[in-house]
């Protein structure tokens, strides 16, 4: 893929401007506890470093340090299954106290001051750097980014005041981008609430007349995940993606695909099959789905939303059962066996009634997200090769 630049911008490697450094890699009991740690997920699918690092790692104080997260340092994962996902990109907008970064990912620290945090940001996820990727990247088993092909890297840029010139307009997106993704956190929260309030503290509606069994009301009973759900798991693998693609392609990640095949057509909850977060999905419709994930339709009806907050509010069962010495997975007996209260199904029903409209409002601003997405996404390319000029 060639694009023409702007002959008035400088082009360096990122030898010239960058040093290397990979993060750490430590076994699945390592994590759930300790310190700040960036994973892999978050810098595959952020622009920027959340505000907020959530994971958490047993770091000692020499990793803390070679391995820190400073204002500038530019994070690119460096491998991949396919070659198209080589060098995702995420950029610190400050600095993150005791926090590391996963072993999968290199870490480019600034030698110099010449580009701004917020436009290396988008410069990194742009066409033109993608491309340089893409064109230098070697596939064996999996993609990989080395050293040598980083010091051949071309980064582009123009002047300090044209780059914030062009970070505010992409910001401009996305802030609302940002802001939107904070209200769908915020409708998660009030529900996860609702769902601890009734099913957690047992102060479900008509509590008061509730008599308690063993520590659990009356009717109430411990059931494994497997005899409430049918557990299955997809069969294609990410290279299966297809732009044009009219079905949802779930796989490890937040990020949902495209597909032309679909292998489900129910209500299901999609759960990541490895990874340090495991964070459940809830979709209803026809997918397909990435063959380390698992796909988990509830048997009774109406049941669907209830279940999707027991697996959400459990993923420290899932860490603490996960095997792997880089990258933490589930087995299926270990899933399936996962043990939960059920309460009665009309309690479930009625919280499913309410989840329902929580549910609603989070589709509609995800679809503003997508809008706002597609018009960023059309316009970086256009300010990074300096085609659409700015005025300063």
């Amino acid at each position: 893929m060639k694009i023409e630049l702007n002959d008035k911008w400088t082009i360096k490697t990122a030898k010239e401007l960058y040093t290397y450094t990979s993060g750490i890699s430590k076994g699945s009991q390592f994590f759930g506890t300790g310190y700040p740690y960036l994973t892999f997920t978050e810098i595959f699918y952020n622009y920027f470093v959340p505000e907020e690092l959530t994971s958490l790692v047993q770091s000692n104080e020499r990793e803390r340090k070679n391995c820190s997260i400073q204002r500038g340092d530019v994070f690119l994962t460096r491998t991949s299954e396919t070659d198209n996902e080589l060098g995702m990109s995420c950029v610190a907008l400050k600095d993150y106290p005791n926090a590391t970064f996963n072993g999968f990912t290199k870490r480019l620290r600034p030698l110099t001051d010449e580009i701004i945090p917020e436009y290396a940001g988008f410069y990194f996820r742009s066409p033109i750097f993608r491309a340089a990727v893409s064109s230098m990247s070697s596939i064996i088993t999996r993609a990989s980014l080395n050293e040598k092909m980083l010091d051949k890297l071309p980064i582009c840029y123009p002047s300090k005041k044209a780059q914030q010139k062009i970070a505010s307009i992409l910001s401009a997106y996305d802030d609302l981008i940002q802001n939107y993704k904070k209200q769908i956190q915020a409708l998660q929260t009030a529900a996860s609430e609702l769902y601890k309030e009734w099913f957690v503290r047992f102060r479900f509606p008509g509590y008061q007349n509730t008599k308690f069994e063993n520590g659990i009301p009356e009717g109430w009973k411990v059931e494994k995940l497997g005899t409430l759900s049918n557990i299955s798991t997809g069969k294609c693998n990410r290279e299966d993606a297809e732009e044009d693609g009219i079905y949802p392609l779930f796989d490890r990640s937040q990020e949902i695909k495209k597909s032309n095949e679909w292998i489900k057509d129910c209500e299901a909850i999609i759960v990541p099959g490895e990874g340090t977060s495991f964070i459940p999905r809830y979709y209803k419709g026809k997918f397909n789905l990435h063959q380390r994930c698992y796909c988990v339709e509830p048997k009774y009806s109406n049941f669907g939303k209830f279940l999707f907050y027991v697996l959400m509010l459990n993923r420290k069962y899932f860490l603490s059962v996960a095997t792997g010495a880089t990258v933490p997975s589930l087995r299926y007996n270990n899933f399936a066996s996962m043990k939960f209260i059920l309460p009665e199904i009309s309690l479930c029903n009625s919280f499913n009634k309410l989840a329902n409209s929580v549910f609603e409002k989070i589709d509609n601003l995800q679809q503003q997200i997508t809008n706002l997405t597609q018009q960023r996404d059309l316009l970086l390319p256009r300010l990074m090769s300096g085609k659409l000029e700015v005025n300063l």
